[in-house]
Order: C-alpha cells, then structure tokens, then sequence
C-alpha cells in the first residue's frame, strides 16, 4: 500500500478503488446499521400518519392515502428483509438505495397531507441533511439521492396541495433545503475522512503487527534450523570418530613400539576432546530447539555428588589436587528431580574447577539454599586462577571465556557454564558465581527438588524402566561382545560389575560371596551356566542363596525347565534388552514372580542403535570394532569347514548370539540353523547352510559399515572364497 493508494480525495474517500473497497467491505456491519436506521426512519414517519389520515381523510382521497401507506409498508418490509441477507457491502448499499428510491417516490404522493399546508416546509432540509449523513453508499451515488429525495417531496407538495404555497415561501424552502444539503454534505466528507484516517492508523499497527511476527518466525525458524543443522552435523562428525576411537582402542591392545603407543594416545586423547564438544554442541542445540526433556524421578543427590567424585578423582590425582565432596545436614537422601542432568552441570562445573585449578582443592557440596527457599544448592569451590567482575559479566554465555588467554592456556569453547545455565534455568533454577583473582571461584546453582521417598525395588521410572539400587553383579560370560554389552548397560546404571569368562570361574567366584545377583550365560567352555548354577546352589548360604538369571540364547521352552532344575530364579533372552533385564532383576529381588523368558529382539530393529543411550558414544565404537572382527573370525571358521562339528558348532553358536546382539537378523538366523545342523551331527547341512554365508556376511558387514562407519582395519574379502 503506497502513499498514493492511501490518499484521501475532497470528497472522503480513498483515492485507491481497491482500498476503498477494503475499508468498505470491513465496514459492513456499520452499513448496515446506518442502512437500518434510514429506512426505519423514513419508513416509519410515513407509517405513523396513518391515524391521522384517518381522522381528517375521507372518502376516495381515504382510501388511496391508505393504500399508498400500505405499499409503502411493503417495501419496507420487502428492504428490511433483504439487507438482513445481503452478504457483501455492496449489497448492503444497492438494497438500500432501491428501497428509499422506491420510498420517497410513494411518499410523494401522500406528502400533500392538510396538516402539513402550513409545516410542511421543515421536512425538506431534515431529508437532505440527515440522509447525507446516514446513508451508505459512495458520495455521488448519496448525492443523488439525497437530491431527488427532498425535489420529489417538494414539487409533490406544492403541486399537489389544496392550497399553493407562495412563491417567496418557495424560495425560502428551497433555499433551506439547498443550505442542509451543504451543511450535510460537509459533515458526511469531515465523518469519512475520519473514518479512513482511522483504519488506516489501525492497518498500519496490524501490517506492523504482522511484519514483526514474520520477522519474529523468520528468527526462530533460523534459530531452529541453526539448531537443527548443529544436531545433525554433530550426530554425524560423532559417528567416524566413535570408529575412530575404536579402531585406535584396538590398536592400542597390541605390542607397539614406546613413540608409537605416544602418538595412538595422543590421537584417542583429542578424538575424545572433540567428542565432547560435539556432545556440548548436541545440548546446546536441543536446548535451543527447546527439545531438551527433563525427567521426574526419584534419585539419591549424595549418591550423584559422589559418583562426580569417583569419577574425576584420577584426574585430580594426575594435578597432584585434592578432591572431596561435602552433604550438609537437611539434604534430603532421596528427591525428585532429573538426577542425569544434575551429574552433567556437577561434572561439567568440577571439570572445569580441575582445569583451572593448579594448586590447592576443589571442594563439590550439596545443601540447602540460604534463602529459605527450601531449595537444594550445589557448589563447586576451587583454589584455582579465579575471576574478575569484567570476566564474570562474560560467563555462561555460548562460546564465550573469561578472555583470550584462557582458551589459548587451557583450550575449551566456551559452552559448558552456556549449557549449565540452561540445563539450570530450564528446571526453574538459577545459578552464579563468586570469585577473586588470584584466589579461586565457587560456582553454585539452585533447583528445587522435592523430597520423595525412596523408590520400591522393581518401581519404574519416567521412562518406564525399573528402579534398581547399585548392586553388585556376577556376570558369567564368555562372549567378548555380549560381555561389553552388559557391562556397557549394567555400569552405566551404576551397578557393580565382575566378569568371569566361564562356569569355573563363575563358581570360584560366587563362593567367595558378596553379590547380590549372577548373571549366567548357558553356555561358556570349561563348565556350562547350567553346571555351575547347579555347584552355586550347593555352596553354604549366604554364597549358595544367591539369585541366579540365565542369559539364553535360545529361549526354548525345554531352557526355562532346565534352568529352573539348575536352581536358576529365572531367565532373559538373549540379544538382552536392558530394561526386560532389570525388571527381570527386580522381580527376582522383590520375590515377585517372573514372566516366561522374553523373545528375542525382531531382526532388524538395531538393538545396537538402542544400546548407544545405555553404552554410550566410545562404549558403542569398541563395541562395533570388536563385533566386526569377531564375528569375521567366526565366519573364517565356518567358511573353512574344517569338519570338526564341535568347533563348527561353538563359532556358529557365537556367531548367532553376535549376531542377534547387533540385530542382525539373517546372520543369526544362518548361524542358528547352521549350529543346529552342526549340534545334531549333520555334516552335510553344515556345509549347505554355509554356502550363502559368504553373500549374507558381506551384506551385513555393508550394513553394519553404512550405519556405524568403516573400521580401516578390517579387510573387504572377510570370508575366505570357496
């Protein structure tokens, strides 16, 4: 809309036909009420002479003055009823302005009434004045009729009376008539170039409206996409390191030369740095897209206070720091709250603390806010470089350090206390810091978490998962893979771990006592799970009362009996889903009983992508790495057909529960039918079942590389040609 589109012209209307159209059709409603009040006005002053026609009309001059009022009712009724339907504005108008042509020339034929000879003449400048102002319409249509309105009256009037009015009395009529008809002309132009004035005030506060709307959208669409562009770059950087580290673990497991080792580590070292800036980037990202989801559960905050401890103690030892936490009195032992996201702001701000602490200690306490809020406070005090005011002012915000010679120093890119301040703020908290140079930093923040009582052992969480105190597990395992699988999950959720590779070892070390929980794997050499559950339940208690799961990969219903006449509480499925695992564990704890063993997960739905929020980023690349060159070697055994059933039959059972484990539906359902062809003593549907495992291995290899990434190691011929 431009300035000459929104010129007003002398007459009140908008220069521009297709704004004045607008400002009309937005007017309808006003219309239509200035449309009523004419045709009311008009209509029902001529409808109210009827008693007075007939207290001075008689006979023929009676009946036709009766009949004119009638049809004059009727066109009232017939405008009436038509401007309630008219849809559009234009309708409004063009109902109108038939209905009062119609009108005055009805009207003109009975103005000629006795009582108006002598008053008459006050209703001719009343017509043209109050019409003008009222009527809808454009100006010179209005014009028109409010023209010929009052001419029509007034030639029927002084044509048609008994007796003719003067001519000097004419004169004066017509001379107030002409004057009212300027008078409301004048008024009708002054009203509408109000009227405009005003929608064009209010159309420019609604076109700003809209435009800072867009604008607003236009920023957080680009916020979003920002955000969304960080998720996706980060999730796929973090998926070639995750092989990276992988495949630099591996190497580091073999002999190499003292240079060599020193430069592999120094390789893993800033492989992990730059993973934890992608992680930051990830937090930073889902925070910004306000996809970052809090958890209300019930968790211990001394519990996560010292597990920050444990976890950064070695690194504090390498500083030659000190390193110790603090529960005040009051902290309750259990609230409800998101504990994950309080161990990432408390890891992050000790981390930081240990970075820029040379000397001295660095102190992690929880207690109770001095407010009186009711809050819990957490802190991180150092004896470390400290900060100034002008330094403080700069803090917690993305990509953003104390100055230039902090980040060439200690290295970093300024997003931890950025994130920290939104993890924080997100839960309704706030966070600070107290500082002098020279001196050292406390850094503290605040959330409100309310006191809970502890959780019921087998209880869910948020997620739906079963709540499980840290525990002390036995897991009975031969398979490196299926071995860093539970230990990924079962560490992870904080629980104990002591591996033993066979029943043997198993045995040995169930009778020394202290676990709550054995995890047994049926079948390991040297002694089987269900041997060494059987020799388990024969140790004196406590060691011999100790619950028994077995890990199977078969899940027949001749596994669950066996296991039970073992001694065995019950038994998971394997590929293992932790969360049937745990409330599995919790039902065996609790004395609940357990549900029929759960089926193994269908192929294809990449139980090692579901694992990655239980293993973790680095847990999940050596867990690729060692899955690729196992089940290699496996196939190698296999391909090779040496003739040995029983060794055909272990590969091709490791293979199967491998393969399961990663979700590798057709090569462990190969691998099972191979074991069972191998486990029943028929050598030549061995070799039948083998000949696909070529074709069926590369093809998983493939699929395993696209979704996880290539591990250079590894060569493209995995299996020998036959």
């Amino acid at each position: 809309m431009g300035i000459r589109d929104a010129a007003i012209t002398w007459c009140g209307e908008f220069r521009s036909r297709e704004l004045e159209g607008t400002f009309i059709e937005s007017s309808r409603q006003r219309l239509r009420d200035g449309a009523y009040l004419c045709m009311l006005a008009t209509g029902l002053t001529s409808l109210s002479f009827v008693p007075l026609d007939m207290m001075t009309l008689d006979g023929d001059r009676l009946a036709f003055f009766l009949t004119v009022r009638l049809a004059i009712a009727t066109v009232l009724a017939i405008g009436l009823s038509a401007l309630a339907r008219a849809a559009t504005a234009r309708m409004v108008i063009a109902v109108t302005h038939l209905q009062l042509y119609a009108f005055f020339c009805l009207n003109a034929l009975v103005f000629a009434h006795p009582l108006l000879d002598r008053h008459g003449g006050m209703f001719f400048p009343l017509i043209a004045m109050s019409m003008f102002m009222f009527l809808p319409g454009s100006f010179r249509r209005v014009a028109l009729l409010c023209a010929v309105a009052p001419l029509l009256s007034l030639v029927a009037w002084a044509e048609l009376r008994a007796v003719p009015e003067s001519s000097a009395d004419m004169a004066i009529i017509a001379l107030m008539t002409v004057v009212a008809y300027l008078v409301g002309a004048t008024a009708r132009i002054q009203l509408k170039r109000m009227g405009r004035s005003q929608f064009l005030l209010v159309e420019g506060e609604r076109r700003a409206r809209v435009t800072l709307l867009e604008a607003k959208e236009a920023a957080e669409a680009g916020t979003r996409a920002k955000s969304e562009f960080l998720a996706v770059m980060s999730h796929e950087i973090r998926t070639p390191m995750n092989g990276i580290l992988g495949m630099v673990r591996l190497l580091l497991d073999r002999p190499l030369e003292s240079e060599d080792r020193d430069r592999l580590e120094m390789v893993h070292h800033s492989a992990e740095l730059l993973l934890g800036i992608l992680d930051n980037i990830l937090d930073l990202s889902k925070v910004e897209a306000g996809r970052m989801e809090f958890e209300r559960a019930a968790f211990s905050p001394a519990r996560v206070v010292a597990g920050i401890q444990t976890l950064l103690s070695a690194r504090a030892r390498e500083k030659g720091l000190e390193l110790s936490h603090v529960i005040a009195s009051g902290v309750p032992e259990w609230v409800e709250g998101d504990g994950g996201r309080l161990r990432q702001i408390l890891l992050n701000l000790a981390g930081n603390a240990l970075k820029f602490t040379d000397a001295g200690h660095v102190l992690i306490r929880a207690g109770l806010a001095g407010d009186g809020s009711g809050r819990l406070e957490f802190s991180v005090t150092d004896t470390g470089i400290g900060l100034g005011e002008a330094e403080i002012k700069r803090l917690f915000h993305a990509f953003a350090q104390a100055d230039s010679s902090i980040t060439r120093r200690f290295g970093g890119t300024g997003l931890g206390l950025a994130i920290c301040r939104r993890l924080v703020e997100a839960q309704d908290g706030e966070i600070g810091v107290e500082s002098r140079p020279g001196i050292g930093s406390r850094f503290w923040f605040r959330l409100d978490l309310p006191a809970t009582a502890a959780p019921a052992l087998g209880a869910v969480d948020a997620q739906g998962g079963a709540v499980l105190p840290p525990l002390s597990v036995l897991l009975a395992e031969d398979n490196a893979i299926n071995q860093k699988v539970a230990l990924g999950f079962l560490t992870k959720a904080s629980h104990r771990v002591s591996v033993a590779a066979n029943g043997a070892e198993a045995l040995e070390m169930a009778r020394d006592g202290g676990f709550d929980v054995v995890l047994m794997d049926m079948q390991m050499p040297v002694m089987d799970g269900l041997e060494a559950a059987s020799r388990i339940r024969a140790l004196p208690a406590p060691a011999g009362m100790v619950p028994i799961v077995a890990l199977t990969a078969n899940a027949m219903r001749g596994d669950a009996e066996r296991c039970r006449e073992a001694g065995m509480n019950a038994h998971v499925a394997k590929p293992v889903d932790p969360d049937i695992l745990f409330q599995v564990i919790a039902d065996v704890l609790a004395g609940r009983p357990v549900e029929a063993a759960a089926a193994p997960l269908v192929a294809g739905t990449a139980p090692f992508t579901e694992l990655a929020a239980h293993l973790g980023p680095e847990g999940m690349a050596g867990l690729i790495a060692t899955f690729l060159t196992q089940a290699e070697e496996a196939c190698r055994i296999l391909a090779g057909e040496t003739g040995d059933l029983l060794r055909l039959h272990m590969a091709a059972h490791d293979l199967k529960s491998m393969a399961g484990a990663a979700g590798c539906g057709p090569l462990a359902d190969l691998a099972a039918a191979i074991e069972a062809a191998a486990r029943d003593g028929h050598a030549e549907e061995v070799r039948r079942r083998v000949q696909p495992l070529d074709q069926v291995w590369s093809a998983t290899r493939a699929a395993m590389v696209q979704r996880f990434g290539a591990p250079q190691e590894l060569s493209e011929s995995t299996v020998p040609a036959r």
